[in-house]
């Protein structure tokens, strides 16, 4: 009987005394987070959503992409590009030579030469660096033999021009001397200090047996000379040299 009254107040002893430890005990605010972390250290984002960085703010473009990108297929030119324009076809034989009169131009031996043509006639332009005469032949076959040649001075303002033929490599005597005529359509001239200037205008097939026909679309062999001083066609050139001469081949 005495050990059972012993059990129970040990009983109520424990009993009391976690009645007791519980009261002490704070409870924890169940609103509160149970992790504080510092002002000064930012929380780190999730794996599964990586953090992206911010493009910085500047007033040039960005280029989303490094590699060079297509234009599409519907964009429009660049409005800064070249587009050709064709040479006017306008030019007067005056003994001026102007930009874009002619549409070719080569220089042979000092000479500037410059031409143009159609189905039936060749004009040419003549720019010596001398005061005395100026000469052309063309589709020689030994020096000047052969060549349809073409020679002219100017002369206190006066232009004398003259249609000859190549009958030896270093000799050319008039058309009209051997049987021919003198095919010269049109010509002009002028003179500087330092200058001839000379512009003419002959058909390509003139139908004079001292000519040799000239095609469209055709190269040939041309020979230039001038004199520094001399006005005689006699007298032996300063320079003279070979050259080029492609001719257009016109559209019908």
């Amino acid at each position: 009987m005495g050990r059972t009254i012993l059990y129970i107040l040990v009983g109520i002893s424990v009993v009391g005394a976690l009645a007791v430890l519980l009261l002490i005990t704070p409870v924890p605010d169940i609103d509160a987070p149970t992790q504080q972390v510092p002002e000064d250290t930012q929380a780190m984002p999730e794996a599964s959503e990586p953090a992206q960085s911010m493009p910085p703010i500047t007033d040039e473009p960005i280029d989303v992409i490094a590699t060079e990108q297509q234009p599409s297929v519907d964009q429009e030119p660049a409005s800064d590009l070249e587009i050709p324009v064709a040479m006017s076809p306008s030019y007067s034989i005056d003994g001026v030579i102007v930009a874009g009169e002619y549409p070719y131009q080569t220089t042979v031996s000092g000479v500037d030469i410059y031409w143009g043509n159609d189905a039936q006639q060749l004009r040419v332009g003549l720019v010596s660096p001398g005061t005395g005469f100026v000469a052309i032949g063309f589709d020689p076959e030994r020096q000047m033999e052969g060549a349809n040649y073409i020679i002219a001075s100017m002369h206190e303002g006066v232009l004398t021009i003259r249609d000859d033929y190549g009958h030896e490599p270093t000799a050319h005597i008039e058309d009209a001397s051997r049987g021919g005529r003198d095919d010269i359509l049109e010509a002009a001239g002028n003179e500087w200090a330092d200058q001839t200037v000379v512009e003419f205008i002959i058909p390509l097939d003139s139908g004079d047996l001292a000519d040799k026909p000239l095609l469209p679309g055709h190269e040939y062999t041309i020979i230039a000379a001038y004199h520094s001083l001399d006005d005689n066609f006699s007298t032996r050139h300063t320079r003279r040299g070979t050259g080029l001469m492609q001719l257009d081949l016109p559209a019908d």
